[in-house]
């Protein structure tokens, strides 16, 4: 039953929900007018019970045999319809009837009722013969000075003839008010799902050539337009990841393509003119060159991919960010000194963070390189670290050329360069600057750029506060 339901059209499925819905509406609601109606009846058959005993019993007398006799004129002196209208008993407190008189003659009256049980007010329903119900109420009475008990009698026929033909129209009614529900229900689901189906259509169309276009929203205030605008906010989030990779491929073939074409290149000459033992050495050293810088592209290449691939969280550490940054400086310390460079570290002593130690040192290695390369000789590059109220800050700081504005976020790009040419001549493939960002990034940091043309540069790293350990020593 589950698969069925489950393979039926959600409008299907919302019209028969709607017309169970309608349904058990109407049921309830049938059921309280019912009991509504009932109890008016009922209580207006008591009240009519009350009144006759209020008629009957003044006009009952004892004989001279001591009988209970009763005798009452119609309003039009009519003896014999006002005894035909009556509906009465009238029992002893001894249990014995006194007089009996019904709307019918005596020779069919049967003792079918057994005395009153009770001397106190008392109503109840009883089935005289089959399909005739009366309503009773039994309520002592006095008649000249004697204590008797007056039960006195009204037919329930046209109340119960009423009760039925409501449950009859209810009966004939709900099948035809649910299928109406059903129809209803099923045209109201087919409207209100009509921008859904023209969603489902356009989606069908869009495919990863077509990332362009967007779902249909003529409501934005709905729910499925709501659902559309989510839809659309992801295919402009597609359309851009797409967009990136596509550059991402395009340019990596394009530094893959320039160090191949080199070794080929390098390669044929020496085939061509490789009689001279001089000239072969420097053939081999200038591919040697490009192999070289070749393996660092497939090697930053490589640690993009994994820093994408993983989803895992960052295997966090306590780190000294002092000690890091010392270690930092011993690395690239000749690497400086070949250009007459300097490296100075400066650090507060209680700095310390809680993170992954391995892409922090990866980050500020790029960062340290990146500074070097682009520094001037003699310049002095400065690693620093400081805590702040909310964050802690590590900062890596030149003398070069420094970046425009407009390219601050721009420089974080895979092959992202502001002058390609001295970049390229430099060694550099664009890789160091994104790689850098991915990893302070995967340790829940940020990474943001300080610089104007011509005035040096500035690549502060920021955790927040979660990242801090109170207590840890730092050294300078």
């Amino acid at each position: 039953m589950k698969a069925w339901w489950l393979r039926r059209s959600v409008r299907f499925r919302l019209a028969l929900w709607y017309a169970a819905a309608t349904a058990l509406v109407l049921i309830v609601f049938a059921w309280f007018v019912y009991e509504v109606i009932e109890h008016r009846l009922a209580a207006e058959i008591d009240r009519q019970l009350r009144i006759d005993f209020d008629l009957i019993e003044p006009q009952l007398s004892v004989g001279n045999e001591g009988r209970v006799d009763w005798t009452l004129r119609g309003s039009h002196g009519d003896e014999g319809f006002a005894r035909m209208s009556a509906w009465f008993e009238v029992w002893s407190e001894n249990k014995e009837l006194l007089l009996r008189h019904w709307p019918v003659p005596e020779a069919n009256i049967k003792d079918v009722l057994p005395p009153p049980q009770t001397s106190t007010l008392r109503f109840a329903t009883i089935e005289l013969e089959r399909g005739l119900f009366l309503r009773v109420m039994e309520r002592p009475g006095r008649v000249q000075g004697r204590s008797v008990i007056i039960r006195v009698f009204r037919d329930e026929t046209e109340m119960r003839r009423t009760l039925r033909e409501i449950v009859e129209v209810s009966l004939l009614g709900f099948p035809l008010a649910g299928m109406l529900a059903a129809i209803g229900g099923y045209l109201v689901a087919t409207r209100s799902l009509a921008p859904l189906d023209a969603m489902a259509r356009q989606a069908r169309r869009i495919t990863s050539e077509s990332l362009s276009k967007r779902l249909p929203n003529l409501n934005p205030n709905d729910e499925l337009g709501r659902l559309a605008t989510v839809f659309n906010e992801t295919l402009t989030r597609l359309e851009a990841s797409f967009a990136e990779l596509q550059r991402f491929t395009a340019d990596a073939s394009h530094e893959l393509r320039s160090p191949l074409t080199a070794l080929r290149a390098v390669g044929e000459v020496a085939l061509r003119d490789g009689s001279d033992p001089a000239m072969l050495r420097e053939t081999i050293g200038s591919m040697l060159e490009e192999a070289e810088r070749l393996t660092d592209l497939v090697d930053a290449l490589l640690t993009l991919a994994r820093m994408d691939a993983t989803k895992a969280d960052a295997a966090r550490e306590q780190v000294n960010i002092a000690a890091l940054l010392e270690e930092i400086r011993d690395q690239f310390e000749v690497l400086a000194a070949e250009t007459g460079q300097t490296l100075a570290v400066t650090s507060d002593h209680d700095v310390a963070l809680q993170t992954d130690r391995t892409l922090l040192r990866l980050a500020l290695v790029n960062l340290v390189h990146n500074a070097i390369q682009h520094s001037p000789s003699g310049s002095k590059i400065s690693l620093a670290a400081a805590r702040r109220s909310s964050s802690v800050d590590i900062s890596v700081s030149d003398s070069g050329h420094g970046i425009a504005p407009e390219y601050h976020e721009k420089i974080f790009e895979p092959f992202f360069r502001v002058d390609k040419a001295r970049s390229r001549s430099a060694g550099g493939v664009g890789l160091g600057l994104a790689i850098a960002k991915r990893a302070v990034e995967r340790n829940s940091g940020r990474i943001i750029v300080e610089s104007e043309s011509n005035r040096g540069s500035v690549f502060r790293i920021e955790f927040p506060r979660f990242n801090q350990i109170a207590g840890a020593r730092a050294t300078t």
